[in-house]
This record gives structure tokens, sequence and C-alpha cells, in this order.
């Protein structure tokens, strides 16, 4: 279970039924296994409440595209997150969260290596898009690692320098610099340890508030010096990012009228193009999330995300209060609210969760308490 899930939800693939055909087969093995517990009610409602607007807004624009099939994407987006919660809760019972870590970094780590392989040895045979799919898959996928592998209770730091090294230089060489800037803040955030000011939730907030606003404030945060010469004479971009100081002068028309519902779930792409004949999509987190699910889903999305980040912490899920806080951070730029983003909130919380009452919710560790006490 936990390699489909994995499949379905970290791995771009080319054809996007080959996804939705690896959900299927994922809920038709979770059917049997289905489970809740009474402390994760309030994060279910939550995520329950998220859903169901998810497809009233699927609904409400079921007829209005040529390509996209709004019911449809909804109804595997909102499975997808099911199965994620039910995978985690049903590994939960039977193993602790480092056996899901151990799965999930060993894919990792075979999907990076064999699209690494082919970056650097057979670049001409992927031209446009690279065996993981685009630049942006790629880049995640490296901060993935990472992640996965600074989650294991023994690294090594030399290897650790090495997987981050390996990983600014295959962003850079894909050319995305966003990708890039994300590594260099994951190493940041990484080396700093700064647990108690993660776990603080008005600084979580502040980062996705930074998201929020910076599509009205451009203008004014271009203009400062030092913001400007970062982008042109580091990153080697044009002031305007890229195209995307124009496609947020877009933003305010294309939400016109479709603020509480958006445009149903994965349309952004028909949307956009067909509203600006070039732009793919919002190019900022949470106001592509608006565009296609409506501003009541972002803000719960955001408020399930400000609520995880909150709980206590345990001391081994840092690195993935990192990559939430990444996520976060570079939405102000890219659409980084997506499944992706939604699974890592759920690993966070699953693995908070699961610290200290693990071994009094495992039934195996229970069974062998009461088989010792008998004899």
């Amino acid at each position: 279970m936990l390699i489909l899930l994995y499949n379905a939800v970290f791995v771009k693939f080319p054809y996007l039924f080959i996804q939705r055909i690896t959900a299927i087969i994922l809920f038709l093995a979770i059917l049997p296994n289905i489970c809740f517990r009474k402390k994760d009610i309030f994060i279910l409602i939550l995520f329950g409440v998220y859903s169901i607007f998810t497809m009233i807004s699927a609904f409400v624009n079921k007829d209005n595209y040529i390509y996209t099939h709004t019911l449809v994407g909804g109804a595997f987006h909102v499975l997808i997150i099911f199965e994620i919660i039910q995978v985690l809760l049903y590994a939960l019972k039977f193993k602790n969260i480092q056996f899901v870590i151990k799965i999930f970094l060993f894919l990792s780590f075979v999907y990076v290596l064999m699209n690494d392989f082919l970056v650097l040895f057979y670049p001409r045979a992927f031209r446009y898009e690279c065996l993981l799919g685009n630049k942006f898959s790629v880049s995640y996928k490296h901060i993935e690692l990472v992640v996965l592998y600074c989650m294991q209770r023994k690294k090594n730091t030399f290897l650790l320098a090495g997987i981050f090294v390996l990983s600014f230089y295959i962003s850079v060489r894909v050319n995305c610099m966003t990708g890039a800037v994300g590594i260099g803040i994951l190493a940041v955030l990484i080396f700093i340890r700064a647990e108690k000011l993660l776990q603080k939730r008005i600084f979580f907030v502040s980062a996705v508030g930074m998201s929020v606003i910076f599509p009205f404030v451009y203008d004014f945060v271009m203009g400062i010096y030092p913001v400007q010469y970062f982008i042109v004479n580091i990153l080697h971009r044009t002031a305007g990012m890229t195209g995307r100081t124009v496609i947020f002068d877009y933003l305010p028309l294309i939400i016109k009228n479709h603020l509480i519902f958006g445009y149903g779930y994965n349309t952004a792409y028909e949307v956009w193009i067909g509203a600006t004949d070039w732009y793919p999509n919002a190019q900022n987190g949470f106001w592509n999330c608006v565009c296609e699910q409506g501003i009541i889903c972002a803000v719960i999305l955001i408020l399930i995300a400000v609520y995880v980040t909150g709980l206590k912490e345990n001391k081994n899920c840092y690195p993935l209060m990192c990559i939430v806080y990444v996520y976060a951070i570079l939405g102000t730029v890219e659409i980084t609210m997506d499944i992706t983003f939604i699974a890592w909130i759920i690993m966070l919380y699953a693995m908070k969760r699961s610290g200290k009452n693990y071994k009094r919710d495992n039934p195996r560790i229970q069974r062998r308490k009461i088989y010792i006490g008998v004899h």
C-alpha cells in the first residue's frame, strides 16, 4: 500500500491515467482495512469540509470546459487524500513512522538515481522534460530525498552534505532556479535547527501570508535593491521574474466572479491559457488553489497546515516541518499547494500524533504484553 501511495502522490507520470489506475488499485487494497481514531476527529472534519467544497466547486463548473473534467479530477483528488490518511493510519497500527520513511526514502532514491543518471549522461534524451517530469518536479523530488534522509535516526553528515550539493547542482542543471532556492532554504532550516520557531503558528501564518499578498505588492518588493540584485545577478532572471509579474496583473481579472468556488479542480491550465494565450497557471500556491477550488478550500487548507505545524513537536519530525515551510515559502512564486503539499502535512500530523502513543495504540505490542503477563 505504501508503494502504491508513493506512486499515486509523489510521482508525476507522463500520462495521468497511470496515476488514477494506481489510486483505484490502492483504494481496493484499503477497503478491508479502513480505520479511524477518535483523536483524529478534528483534522478529519477539516479535510471532510475541504473535500466537500472541492466537489461542490467541481460540480458547479462541470460543463464549462473542453478538455478538463472537473468532477473526475476533483473525485480523484479527494480519493487520494483519503488514501493518504488511511494508509498512514493503517501503517502506524503495525509499524512505526520510521518504517514509512524507509519505504519512501528507498523509492525516492531509486527515482532520483535514474533521473540524475539520464540528466547527466544522456541529456539529449530529455530536452523538454526529464524522467520525473518538468524541471520543478525534478527539483522537488530532490528536496523530498533530502528531507526523508534527514528523518533517518542514523545520518552521515558528509553524505547529507553530498545530497544537498547534488540536489542543488541538478536543479541548476535543469534550469530550475526556484528549486535551487528551495534547496538553499531547506539547507538553512535543517542546519540552524529552529524547532521552537517553526512550531509557532504565527510564524507559519506569516510565511503563508507573504505568499498570499505577494501578487499585490510585487512592484514594491521588486523595487527593493537587494531583492532585485538577487533575482537579476544571482539567479540570472529578469526583474519580471520570467513573466510572473504579468501573470499577477491578470489575477484580479481571472478570479473575478469565481472567488468562492473557483473554476473547478485541475482547470488552471485551460483557464489561464484561454485567458492569456501564454501563461499556464497563477504561479502562486494560494491563488492557484483559489482559481481552481475557490477561496473556501484555500483557506481551509491553510488552516489545516497551521493546525498541524502548531501541534506539540516530536523530536524526529523537524525535517517534515522544514519541507512544509519550504513549500509555503516557494508558494509565493510557484504552485506548491498541491497534493504533495497535502501529503507532507498529513505525514507531519501522523508523525506528531504517533510519537508518545505509538506503544499504547499498537495492537501487536498490546497482544505481546498480554501474552507475557499471562505467562
